[in-house]
């Protein structure tokens, strides 16, 4: 039994920021449409090479980018 994401918690982040998703892909590198992407939810599996840099950008955990659900 694995986890799965359930919702993209990027949103909720840059809100307590008051950051856009472009504000968020020039602080971590990744490209804004790659973001948008995870925050849709049309790629649920974000690889590490963009969370990490991601979550560091937004001062929280890679763990902490998704609401997590056991399958």
């Amino acid at each position: 039994m694995g986890l799965e994401p359930r919702r993209c918690l990027i949103p909720d982040l840059l809100d307590k920021l008051g950051w856009t998703q472009r504000q968020l892909s020039e602080h971590s590198g990744v490209h804004e449409k790659k973001i948008s992407k995870y925050v849709t939810m049309k790629v649920r599996h974000m690889p590490l090479g963009d969370a990490i840099p991601i979550a560091e950008a937004l001062g929280v955990t890679e763990r902490m980018l998704y609401e997590w659900a056991r399958e």
